[in-house]
């Protein structure tokens, strides 16, 4: 099996850490995975998934990439092997209406993305005290994260683009990217 590229494996660590979002960690929204009975664990965090159906758990989040990316197609010069860039994430997620105020119950979520992109801004390497180290991402070197960006968020009532009300919460990660060897 090929090793994971290095977006990839942020990615990963990102929806690991929105995973980590629940009440007995001192969140209001729980995103933690759960069995609903059968014994098979149900995500409520995906990577990459924009549809979502009726037999999805009511509170989910999925983390894409934002659509100008594909419009930015920018590339480090030919003679280096490692760019600085920003990579645009998009955050959505989808939570079951208030029946009075649809949109209430997406502001506690919209509120628990940002607070745990925040402890990831400021996340240290443990073995160096003073470097960043965003999702795991820090150090010298290529492949790493520099800055975490995020938005403050919108909140939408159910509509068109979902049955349910529905976030979006823009995040930015500078990245350092090492092309010729992105599973570093």
């Amino acid at each position: 099996m090929m090793p994971d590229t290095f977006k990839l494996r942020v990615l990963k660590a990102m929806t690991a850490a929105f995973k980590e979002i629940s009440p007995a960690d001192g969140y209001q929204c729980d995103l933690s995975d759960f069995d609903p009975g059968d014994g098979v664990p149900v995500s409520r965090v995906y990577r990459g998934r924009a549809w979502f159906g009726e037999n999805d758990p009511d509170t989910l989040v999925s983390v894409l990439e934002a659509p100008e990316n594909a419009q930015m197609l920018g590339e480090p010069p030919a003679s280096a092997t490692a760019g600085e860039c920003d990579w645009g994430l998009l955050v959505q997620g989808f939570v079951e209406d208030d029946p009075v105020n649809p949109t209430d119950s997406a502001y506690p979520l919209l509120a628990d993305l940002r607070r745990r992109l925040a402890a990831e801004r400021v996340r240290k390497a443990p073995d160096r005290l003073h470097q960043p180290a965003p999702f795991g991402f820090g150090g010298p070197g290529p492949n790493r994260i520099t800055e975490v960006r995020f938005g403050s968020g919108v909140v939408r009532p159910a509509d068109e683009v979902s049955s349910k009300s529905w976030l979006w919460l823009p995040v930015t990660l500078r990245i350092v990217e090492d092309a010729a060897d992105p599973y570093a």
